[in-house]
């Protein structure tokens, strides 16, 4: 038997308390650990930019994770990987 592949980590919330204390730190540390190799879509409901929601989820590593450079690393503006749309 084959082990199931996804194509994405989809999560909600990506603007709140749970994820900034547990899911921004366990993603980085799936990412150390090589067990991250999926795009991770964060949505959330709050009317954030790409940017401020980096520095929160930078902000919740430096509290809770212990940044690690290698690991935190975000795509090129512009790229595919690297998108943001309001739905509703």
């Amino acid at each position: 038997m084959t082990n199931p592949h996804s194509d994405a980590l989809v999560f909600f919330g990506a603007t709140g308390d749970l994820a900034y204390k547990k899911i921004f730190p366990a993603l980085q540390a799936m990412v150390k650990r090589g067990h991250l190799n999926v795009p991770v879509v964060g949505v959330a409901k709050a009317g954030w930019n790409l940017d401020q929601l980096r520095a929160r989820a930078k902000d919740s590593l430096e509290k809770y994770g212990g940044v690690d450079a290698a690991a935190l690393s975000w795509p090129q503006s512009g790229s595919v990987e690297q998108s943001q749309r309001k739905v509703g």
